[in-house]
């Protein structure tokens, strides 16, 4: 077959970067349109723009996006039509006369409408807003209510056109404002505008009452009190029948989630009003509120239940769909199954956008817990960290607290006690119920420390959530036996044996290896028995949370009743699991007061298990060890780059290290023992 011959250089189509004034009214037009598409598009797309804005091309479209393609204006790609550079793009849309432009952004978002592309056609209608007809008004109203427009473009086409005047009217855009605004992550801007309105009194009873309502569902992350301090004083305002249905239900769910003394009688009365006017979202609202309450004895398996069987479907219930997505996943990693966890995890993130940000630090969190669980160390540190460094202030303070938690934990489980130490003198934890309870979790981490003394406000905030729910103790199985294990450091059994109860009963309800191993691991703590610890250590190894295993094996070796001759084996099993894990200097209780790591398994205990890497993992840590990146040793390997990545992992796991310089350390000297 003869081949075609090249086209020279001199003969291939110029690019443009002006708009000439040769130019036919035609070849404009196409140039015009294919700019205000600001994304590939198709011929299709131009023709429908042509019909909406009524105009008729002195020739046929087709011929002139050939033309232009042969003159190098339009380059044709597999994506779609586009302009053969930004450059020429901008003089085209400088060329548009304003007027003409604002024709054809509302034309293109009437078409890509139509055509089933609401996020494109929001984004059109956001360029010119608010200066547009009446009808673009009406499309921006409609596509903002659109479950495929993201909250926060929804958020922003409300803001964009102009609030209505009448007071019911404006409630009503204010809320939806709201919602979006929240369910985008943007809970500060949130608080602000709602704070404004309050303040501006420009409402009867009914109408502030629902503000005030608002202001305690959206504190819930922020400051509990603040939650249902709102949310009691929207309760006492004069309320229609519809109104009380929404705010007890809510204040329902958070008084649940916080352990709320009244929290059966608040739920009560919520399923009550429920029933008299169901409010859009209130079934999931009061689902939310059960499960809590079930968590909150122990009882994982009704909570599963309740949270399995209701119903996240409802359009209007989307903020709320949200936290019962991520609710139930905190309940699979409860309950040890961290394989469904892990698929739930990834199905959360991968809608995200559609959920809405304000999930992204709660699921980023819950990841972090989970690794934490099965002993995914590295892992855990770097997407902690990640979160902090990137969001900032704009944390929840509950998420911020719990990512915090994470990398103490990591720090202090490798033997950086200074390190964890330095991050916690920053932190001046809330006092008094229910701001207290954020800080559990760090808290817990704290109590990691060889001198746990040091923390006395962080651990007396963690000693004191179990007595009103146990659900964030169950979330992470090795921080109940931590706690025990350090009230019996500081000299308070009375308070290791409540822990030791409620962990126990807790265990009894849920009826399943992981918590019946950690209930005769907190026994075998407080009793010096090693028919307990061994029980435990027994029962964890069927687990997958395996620095809660590391935890009791190490233990069993220190129990003061066991023959002095199992202890060896038993400390080097857990020195070698903790450095699997990437725990190079042990897990808790196995460093000395001032930090460093403790001998206990001989010399060799916390050298990097290399022998542990697996002959893919092996074959990477020698090409990156060499200095090749992740994408050359990709290519070298004839595997993909996701591949390489996640064997890279794996190995700082086990090696029980970090960085890219430590494990060619680390490989330099594997051979000098």
């Amino acid at each position: 077959m003869s081949q075609l011959p090249e086209t020279p250089l001199t003969n291939r189509p110029k690019m443009h970067t002006g708009v000439p004034s040769s130019l036919t009214t035609a070849q404009r037009w196409v140039l015009r349109g294919t700019a205000v598409a600001d994304a590939p598009c198709g011929l299709w797309f131009l023709e429908a723009v042509a019909g909406r804005t009524g105009t008729t091309p002195d020739e046929p479209i087709d011929a002139t996006v050939e033309e232009l393609i042969s003159r190098g204006f339009l380059v044709d790609t597999a994506a779609g039509l586009r302009l053969a550079s930004i450059a020429l793009r901008d003089d085209v849309l400088r060329d548009t006369p304003p007027s003409v432009r604002q024709a054809l952004r509302e034309a293109a978002a009437e078409v890509l409408a139509d055509a089933g592309r609401p996020a494109q056609a929001a984004r059109q209608l956001l360029r010119v807003l608010p200066a547009v007809s009446r009808s673009a008004r009406a499309l921006a109203a409609r596509l903002a209510v659109d479950p495929a427009v993201g909250p926060s473009l929804a958020a922003d086409l409300l803001l964009a056109t102009p609030a209505p005047g009448a007071a019911d009217a404006r409630l009503t855009w204010l809320v939806d404002v709201a919602d979006n605004l929240y369910l985008a992550g943007r809970v500060d801007e949130t608080l602000r505008m709602l704070h404004r309105e309050v303040a501006a009194d420009r409402y009867g009873p009914l109408q502030r009452a629902m503000l005030l309502g608002r202001l305690g569902a959206y504190y819930a992350t922020q400051r509990p009190s603040l939650s249902l301090t709102y949310l009691g004083r929207a309760l006492n305002q004069e309320l229609d029948v519809a109104g009380r249905s929404w705010t007890l239900t809510m204040l329902a769910s958070l008084a649940a989630r916080f352990g709320h003394p009244d929290a059966a009688e608040l739920v009560a009365a919520a399923e009550r009003a429920h029933e008299r006017s169901p409010s859009p979202g209130g079934a999931i609202r009061l689902a939310l509120a059960n499960a809590a309450r079930a968590t909150a004895t122990g009882d994982l398996h009704r909570a599963a239940r309740i949270l399995r069987e209701v119903d996240a479907g409802e359009p209007a219930a989307r903020t709320q769909a949200i936290f019962l997505r991520v609710d139930r996943v905190a309940n699979q990693i409860a309950l040890g199954r961290h394989v469904d966890a892990t698929t739930a995890l990834d199905s959360v993130a991968a809608e995200i956008d559609m959920l809405g940000a304000v999930a992204q630090p709660l699921v980023t969190a819950l990841d972090c817990v989970l690794r934490l669980t099965t002993g995914e160390l590295a892992e855990a540190e770097a997407r902690a960290r990640l979160a902090l460094t990137g969001r900032g202030a704009a944390l929840p303070a509950q998420a911020r607290a719990d990512l915090l938690a994470t990398v103490v934990e990591v720090l202090l489980r490798r033997g950086e006690v200074a390190a964890a130490r330095e991050l916690l003198a920053r932190e001046r934890p809330a006092v008094g119920w229910p701001d207290d309870m954020q800080w559990f979790r760090l808290g817990c981490a704290a109590a990691g420390d060889p001198d746990p003394g040091r923390h006395a406000a962080l651990l007396g905030a963690a000693f004191a959530v179990p007595d009103r729910s146990m659900a964030p103790v169950l979330l992470v199985p090795h921080h109940g036996p931590r706690l025990v294990r350090a009230a019996l450091a500081l000299g308070d059994r009375r308070r290791a044996e409540t822990l030791a109860d409620h962990l126990k009963r807790a265990a009894g309800m849920a009826n399943n290896a992981l918590w019946r191993g950690v209930a005769h691991q907190v026994d075998g703590l407080l009793t010096g028995d090693p028919a307990a610890l061994r029980a435990a250590v027994r029962l964890l190894r069927t687990t997958s949370a395996r620095p809660a295993l590391a935890d009791a094996l190490h233990d069993l070796a220190r129990s003061p009743g066991l023959p002095p001759a199992e202890a060896p084996g038993l400390l080097a099993e857990a020195a070698a699991m903790y450095t699997r894990m990437g725990a190079a200097g042990g897990g808790d209780g196995t460093r000395d007061q001032d930090g460093t790591a403790a001998t206990t398994a001989g010399d060799d205990a916390g050298r990097p298990a290399v022998a542990a890497l697996t002959p893919a993992e092996v074959r990477v840590a020698e090409l990156l060890a060499i200095g090749m990146t992740k994408q050359e040793a990709a290519r070298d390997l004839f595997v993909s780059f996701h591949t390489v990545d996640t064997h890279l992992r794996s190995i700082y796991a086990k090696l029980g290290v970090h960085n890219r310089v430590k494990l060619a350390l680390v490989w330099e000297s594997r051979d000098n023992g």
